[in-house]
């Protein structure tokens, strides 16, 4: 494991990008803004808002199955021993010319993401430069959106782990990108990484 400030990357982990591309080939007309996929997860409910450019890929069109639900996902899933349920499960999709503005998630804790589209990853992820004792769940920190603490590339080869806690931000999207994300909910960022280090987190052996 690579270990940064607010990220880490698995690097015992190799995850083969080109079985990703044909499996998400298979959904090309399957891309819905992200307010409709939580409408999919949530009985027709809407959990927060989310910026237009925000999109998801919404397996469930084709055969009704969650993207949780298909051998090329679960293979990844199994890597990690902690549970991921199939609604904390998204292939993100973002429109050329997106960009997210600096914010702090919800309920989720950290994002675990494998960049499946483009080749290069595309635009990086900023995390900025903002006092601990300002944090707050939920918040937009538009008003730090030049304090930049540093900026992520992420790894095409290994899954990347940062914490959704830290103001960040996406910079304006150049290609379609696509993403598959796993959300953590019940660890924070130092618990995971805390239980790597004992042995706790990751299975290599499946």
């Amino acid at each position: 494991m690579q270990q940064h400030k607010n990220h880490v990357i698995f690097d015992e982990i190799n995850y083969d990008r080109n079985k990703l591309i044909n499996f998400v080939n298979d959904f090309k007309d399957c891309v819905v803004k992200h307010s409709d996929w939580q409408k999919t997860l949530n009985g027709g409910t809407q959990s927060y808002e989310v910026p237009d450019g925000y999109n998801a890929i919404d397996t469930t069109q084709k055969e009704g199955k969650f993207p949780s639900e298909y051998p090329e996902v679960q293979e990844l899933m199994s890597k990690f021993k902690i549970e991921i349920k199939k609604e904390h499960v998204i292939i993100n999709h973002y429109d050329v010319g997106f960009w997210l503005r600096p914010h702090t998630d919800h309920a989720c804790k950290c994002s675990i993401m494998f960049p499946i589209l483009p080749d290069d990853g595309d635009a990086p992820l900023t995390f900025h430069d903002v006092s601990p004792s300002v944090f707050k769940i939920a918040t937009d920190y538009i008003d730090y959106k030049n304090n930049i603490d540093y900026k992520m590339h992420y790894n095409m080869n290994h899954p990347t782990m940062f914490t959704t806690q830290v103001p960040h931000s996406v910079d304006e999207v150049k290609k379609e990108r696509i993403y598959l994300k796993f959300m953590v909910f019940d660890y924070t960022f130092n618990q995971l990484i805390e239980m790597h280090e004992k042995g706790e987190l990751i299975d290599n052996t499946k």
